[in-house]
């Protein structure tokens, strides 16, 4: 399943980057939450920040 998920500066709500996630349903324990805890983990792992100083959002439909 995949996933269109915006990353926002906490601090003024601006738009930084997007990812594009692809989840299987094996990882998919409680729904979207998943997608964005992987965007903030993509982010932490890029040095782009962590999840004190960004939010991530799934993209509606």
């Amino acid at each position: 399943m995949k996933k269109i998920v915006d990353v926002f500066k906490r601090k003024d709500r601006s738009l930084v980057w997007t990812y594009v996630i692809s989840l299987d349903r094996n990882r998919l324990t409680s729904g979207i939450v998943e997608f964005e805890h992987e965007a903030l983990r993509l982010s932490e792992l890029e040095e782009r920040g962590g999840a004190e100083s960004l939010t991530a959002r799934v993209r509606p439909a």
